[in-house]
């Protein structure tokens, strides 16, 4: 459903209603956006536990209302135990999709306790608790989580843990579930942040892990810490842009609005000739992410040369297939939600366990599904990607802020590698075609898919071939949300794919 709502007080878009309830409620009691992400983040952690949450990553975009812009980077690394020899002693030419050995080190956690030490204002065990009282209680389950299950049933019945989770009973659509493991969890989180790395849960994720076949261990978990970092920065036709650096996916995002600013005139905005553009610019986007972009420490390009007129020439020249591995498809989710306060400040928070249900593998007594973001390194050597130990993947996930003087927009969907187009689309709908935050996002969308060369194409576009790569139709890429603060007046929107409902804070 398409959803858009305006206050003064702040307001909240995000995923599930319920979890946008939690974070409006924050917000009416004084709490500041930070506050309302850690309820709000925790919240869809129980309510879509197939999207993102305890045993995944969290990245986010932090916009002051004086100016500023912090980047959190809550990605995890890899396993000191997996490395390139590890997998290659195993007959494995490429990393497993899902299973023991596709699970790095959960960054979600410490990274909320993070944002929330050092901007928050709210005690944490408190922000907490309506997180802890879903899953204790229960809650109606989304659509979205029952039709994961029922894809993915396989991949949960092969896991004993995953099978005690979510398939005994299996819910229904809008039927009661409980979540008492995850409940148990944020009780031992309210006391101890870090619990998940050095207490009880931290051993019991290790134990089972290595029980399934993985390498995770405590001392692992135990070293792991978020970071913060300067977000990249560069300007688009007047306003600034920013996005989440490597080990990201985010500068994607910006090579493709430089190569389609150079571009002279207007096209229609759902015309073949315009995505023919955006296309254009993703395949040798796509293909220096793949060869340049990885663990910054592993990287030969610097962090400041990323957006270099070199760079960008370089980028013009290549051709041909952007994966140089031909892993999986491009399929995979995430949750994203943007929160802006009474004071301006803005949220723009990312989750995921990269593919639903991550791993395959929740360990049972938490009830923690654990990702599968090891999956996205390659094994192809000499490249910045290329698996290590304590090694940060290329990662999916980023966010987007706009501005233009006292218009700010936090901007983001779930999606895979698609997202550095759909970012570019929400972009230029909003700057190019004048669309407000609701209809940016809203509008039809068409995608490369950057590791089999099609063209993803949603219901309402009619295109049979484009740049003379086939098409292939998709219910929807990805599910969007936005913020806008203009003023002192606050606006959120919601994406007509998913369930969530924009609420505002009086």
């Amino acid at each position: 459903m398409v959803g858009v709502v305006a206050g003064f007080g702040g307001v909240v878009a995000c995923e599930a209603p319920l979890a946008s309830y939690v974070g409006v409620r924050v917000l009416d009691s004084s709490g500041n956006a930070v506050d309302a992400s850690v309820s709000v983040a925790f919240s869809l952690a129980v309510l879509i536990p197939h999207l993102g949450g305890f045993g995944g990553d969290f990245f986010a975009l932090i916009s002051h209302p004086d100016g500023g812009v912090l980047f959190l980077n809550g990605s995890g690394y890899s396993p000191r135990g997996l490395s390139l020899e590890y997998i290659e002693s195993k007959g494995l030419s490429s990393m497993p999709l899902r299973g023991p050995l596709s699970i790095i080190i959960p960054g979600f956690t410490g990274a909320i306790y993070e944002m929330w030490r050092r901007l928050g204002s709210f005690e944490w065990s408190k922000l907490l608790e309506p997180a802890r009282t879903l899953a204790s209680r229960g809650f109606p389950v989304l659509p979205s989580l029952a039709r994961a299950i029922d894809i993915d049933y396989k991949t949960l019945e092969k896991d004993p843990g995953s099978k005690a989770t979510y398939l005994n009973p299996k819910p229904s659509a809008w039927g009661p579930l409980k979540m008492p493991g995850l409940a148990s969890l944020i009780e031992k989180l309210q006391e101890d942040p870090r619990a998940i790395y050095r207490g009880e849960p931290a051993e019991a994720i290790a134990s089972y892990v290595s029980e399934r076949g993985g390498v995770l261990n405590v001392e692992d978990l135990k070293s792991y810490e978020p970071e913060w970092g300067e977000p990249l920065k560069t300007s688009y036709k007047g306003w600034i842009t920013y996005e989440t650096p490597p080990n990201t996916q985010g500068v994607t995002t910006l090579h493709i609005l430089k190569l389609l600013e150079e571009l002279p005139g207007k096209l229609q905005p759902q015309s073949l000739e315009r995505f023919e553009k955006i296309v254009e610019a993703a395949i040798p986007s796509y293909k220096w992410r793949d060869l340049n972009l990885g663990d910054p420490r592993s990287m030969r390009v610097g962090l400041k040369e990323l957006l270099s007129s070199k760079v960008i020439e370089d980028i013009k020249k290549l051709k041909g297939n952007p994966n140089p591995q031909g892993a999986p498809g491009s399929g995979a989710d995430t949750t994203f939600f943007a929160i802006a306060d009474r004071e301006g400040l803005i949220v723009a928070g990312i989750q995921s366990l990269y593919y639903p249900f991550g791993s395959g593998l929740t360990e049972p007594r938490f009830q923690v599904t654990l990702n599968n973001r090891a999956s996205d390194f390659t094994t192809v050597r000499g490249l910045p990607n290329t698996l290590g130990p304590l090694k940060k993947p290329l990662h999916t996930l980023s966010a987007t802020i706009i501005e233009q003087e006292d218009n700010r927009i936090a901007l983001g969907a779930s999606g895979g590698h698609y997202r550095p187009q759909q970012h570019a689309i929400f972009i230029t709908n909003i700057i190019d075609y004048d669309m407000p935050i609701e209809e940016a996002i809203n509008a039809p969308r068409a995608a490369l898919d950057p590791k089999t060369l099609r063209i993803a194409v949603e219901p309402e576009i009619n295109i049979e071939e484009l740049l003379g790569l086939k098409t292939f139709k998709v219910e929807k890429l990805g599910v969007a949300n936005a913020v806008q603060v203009k003023g002192n007046v606050k606006k959120a929107a919601t994406d007509r794919r998913g369930y969530g409902v924009p609420l505002a804070a009086p």
